[in-house]
């Protein structure tokens, strides 16, 4: 990867399965990326999230936008993405060790569980242990954190001040060393 090479994160939420599938098509027929996820989501909409490096997920980000037409209720390009972010995005998960702290941030919308996602990362030395997006969550979006107390309540605020739209914030917690018998089954 060369300097300018930054990754980036591109979403597109449809209320229509079919036109998705065309614009899933659309999109990576028009750009070198790779698909994170895509497929159905609760309430009945379907989800296309690709990454890869900033010019192609941009490239393929817009080429989905103009397929999706009226179909598009919520898209995101997120351009200098966090390693982490992607990582998670891809599916990566940690354990948390029993003397960190877990931080919790569960969101109304996919785009904005990533873009805080992001902020987090960026903020402090903490850890993505798992994100949940969308499907069997009812469309929301939910992460965890891990780190030491002071990073993880220094990610959660660089998170929800991320969020332009507070209504988008469904609940977000701090869990300073959670018991081992009971980690919630994020974790």
């Amino acid at each position: 990867m060369h300097r300018a090479e930054k990754p980036a994160i591109a979403l597109l939420e449809l209320d229509s399965i079919a036109r998705a599938m065309r614009t899933g098509d659309a999109m990576v027929k028009r750009a070198t990326v790779e698909v994170a996820y895509a497929g159905p989501v609760s309430p009945g909409k379907y989800l296309i999230l690709v990454t890869g490096f900033e010019a192609e997920v941009e490239e393929s980000w817009l080429a989905g936008v103009a397929d999706a037409g009226d179909h598009l209720v919520d898209s995101l390009y997120l351009p200098g993405a966090h390693k982490g972010a992607v990582k998670a995005l891809h599916g990566a998960t940690h354990q948390l060790d029993d003397d960190l702290s877990l931080g919790v941030l569960e969101t109304r919308t996919v785009s904005a569980a990533i873009v805080a996602c992001d902020a987090a990362l960026k903020m402090a030395e903490v850890e993505v242990l798992e994100m949940r997006l969308g499907k069997g969550i009812g469309g929301k979006g939910v992460f965890t954190l891990a780190g030491e107390q002071w990073d993880v309540e220094a990610a959660l605020e660089a998170a929800l001040t991320s969020i332009e739209d507070r209504r988008a914030v469904v609940a977000h917690e701090l869990i300073p060393r959670p018991d081992p018998l009971f980690r919630g089954g994020l974790t």
